[in-house]
C-alpha cells in the first residue's frame, strides 16, 4: 500500500553530504587502450537518500489546530512507523519543468525512525529514505497552428494559447 505525503507538511527536504546508488546497478567495461565505458544494468536505479534534513515549525497552529511537527509525527506515527507502507511524493531531487502536466512521483520506504533536534520553535527531523520506485511524469500535448501558435492541449481539450 501506497500512503500520500500529508498536504499540511512541507515537502522543502535538504540531503547532507552525498547519495549513492546501490551497488550492482552499474556495469563498467575497461577497453585495452584505457578507456572506460559505463552504462546501467536495469532502466531503474534505487536511490538510497540517507541522511534528508525536513525543517518542521512546532509554534504555529494549522487550520486543525495542531503544529507541523505535530501533524508529521502523527502521520508518521499512524502510516509508516513499522516500515510496512511507503509513501509518494514529488520525485526528491527533480523540479517541474513548464511542459510538465504531473511531475515525476517517487515512491519512498523510511529508514529507520526519524531524530529530532528541537530549536527555536522549530524541529529538525533526519532522516534517510530509499526510493523503491518512480511514476513517469505526464506532458502536455502540444498542437500548432496556422499562424505559428502553440497550443497547450490536455487530452484534447484547449488550456491556453
Amino acid at each position: 500500500m501506497i500512503v500520500n505525503w500529508n498536504p499540511l507538511v512541507n515537502t522543502k527536504f535538504s540531503l547532507e553530504g552525498d547519495f549513492s546508488l546501490q551497488d550492482g546497478y552499474i556495469e563498467e567495461l575497461q577497453f585495452d587502450n584505457g578507456k572506460k565505458r559505463t552504462w546501467l544494468r536495469n532502466s531503474y536505479v534505487p536511490r538510497v537518500l540517507p541522511s534528508l534534513n525536513l525543517l518542521l515549525d512546532n509554534k504555529t497552529e494549522l487550520e486543525n489546530g495542531k503544529t507541523e511537527f505535530e501533524e508529521f509525527e502523527e502521520w508518521f506515527n499512524r502510516s509508516l512507523r513499522y516500515g510496512s507502507f511507503t509513501f509518494q511524493t514529488a520525485r526528491l531531487g527533480f523540479r517541474k519543468k513548464w511542459h510538465i502536466k504531473i511531475p515525476e512521483m517517487g515512491i519512498y520506504k523510511f529508514l529507520g525512525v526519524p531524530e529530532y533536534d528541537r530549536l527555536d520553535g522549530l524541529i529538525l527531523a533526519t532522516f534517510g529514505l530509499e526510493e523503491e520506485a518512480v511514476i513517469p511524469a505526464i506532458q502536455h500535448v502540444f498542437l500548432a497552428t496556422n499562424d505559428r501558435a502553440l497550443i497547450r492541449t490536455n487530452t484534447g481539450n484547449f488550456i491556453s494559447a
